[in-house]
């Protein structure tokens, strides 16, 4: 913006001086190289800050295309990271699931023996002990065997 302030401001002056009355312009070398001279400078310095204000744009704009590939390499990367944990977690379903297959084929197995041994599963425990009649019971009571783990008698 001030680039553009400073060429505005230098064309007014111009402009100004170019409709201002003339007056017999005396000849002088040593002014008229001066003022070459320090126009040239001038040009120079307004060129140069130039060039860095686009170098500064150019820089940035390649920060800003560094930043945004980066983050596409970050998702990119997020990706991949889940669908290697996503082909973890499968495989590892996978196992249980042939586990539970292998555990179900030894249940079955079981089974069919105990069936051909002609015996019934039975999970409860059934130690009863007949009750006699001089022990106290009823006659024809069942009493319940007890087992002990060492703690006595509750």
């Amino acid at each position: 913006m001030k680039i553009k302030q400073v060429i505005a401001g230098t064309a007014l002056a111009a402009l100004l001086a170019g409709l201002a009355p003339a007056a017999p312009v005396l000849a002088n070398g040593a002014a008229s190289t001066r003022n070459i001279i320090l126009g040239a400078a001038a040009a120079t310095y307004l060129v140069i800050q130039h060039n860095r204000k686009v170098h500064e744009r150019y820089a940035q704009d390649a920060q800003r295309q560094a930043q945004l590939s980066q983050q596409a390499n970050d998702a990119w990367a997020a990706y991949h990271a889940e669908q290697r944990a996503y082909e973890q977690e499968a495989v590892a379903n996978a196992d249980l699931k042939r586990e539970v297959a292998f555990q179900h084929s030894v249940v079955v197995q079981q089974r069919h023996e105990l069936a051909m041994a002609h015996l019934q599963p039975s999970f409860a425990i059934s130690s009863v002990a007949a009750g006699t009649p001089h022990s106290g019971n009823r006659a024809g009571a069942n009493q319940v065997a007890m087992v002990s783990y060492g703690w006595g008698t509750l």
